[in-house]
């Protein structure tokens, strides 16, 4: 079973050129010994890159599968590598740096699974390697950003119970417990529900 799970494991280089039309930037300083500033360009990710995305995801969340049913990861794993899928109807949204992907979130602005007033985020996805960096903070700016601009009133998701350094980023960003958005994204797999609420004194 390990090396079947290393199977799905694989390697992503990517050499992206951003689009001006569609990109934000944002200025991040790393967190740690020898700051330094670092700039990060955030955007949807392109058709030919999708795929890229697939393996970023799988690679950034297999430290869970040992934490895992081998069924549950299984499946866990097909959903969260279903970026194809969710971008027919979601913001595929991408970070580069050095025009190399090194981060990605999916968002949905009026997902089905959400209440009207609310825009939903999935499958935040950072290498183990670019985690502290701010690049999963910028990427749920990004998102928050996005949902206030819409109108929202509120941005919602669920994260697993082995997923405590997500857990921590969401707190740190204000999102608070709500126990109707728990659900199974996958047979044997528990996720449990946070909301942010937007109001209108935030921007």
């Amino acid at each position: 079973m390990r090396r079947a799970r290393g199977q799905e494991r694989r390697r992503y280089v990517s050499s992206c050129t951003s689009r001006d039309d569609t990109s934000t930037r944002s200025t991040i300083k790393d967190q740690g010994v020898g700051v330094s500033e670092q700039e990060l360009t955030i955007r949807e990710a392109r058709d030919d890159e999708l795929d890229i995305v697939a393996s970023l995801v799988v690679d950034a969340y297999s430290e869970f599968a040992a934490r895992m049913a081998p069924d549950a990861w299984s499946s866990f794993a097909q959903d969260i590598a279903n970026v194809r899928g969710r971008s027919i109807d979601a913001q595929v949204l991408v970070a580069l740096r050095d025009d190399r992907i090194v981060g990605t979130v999916t968002r949905y602005p009026d997902w089905r699974g959400a209440q009207p007033d609310a825009s939903a985020v999935r499958v935040l996805a950072v290498p183990p390697e670019e985690r502290g960096t701010g690049v999963g903070r910028a990427l749920m700016e990004r998102c928050i950003v996005a949902a206030r601009d819409e109108g929202k009133e509120r941005v919602v998701l669920a994260v697993t119970q082995e997923m405590e350094d997500a857990r921590d980023l969401y707190s740190r960003l204000g999102f608070q417990r709500d126990p109707a958005l728990d659900h199974e994204p996958a047979p044997g797999v528990r996720s449990t529900g946070y909301a942010l609420r937007l109001d209108s004194s935030d921007g």
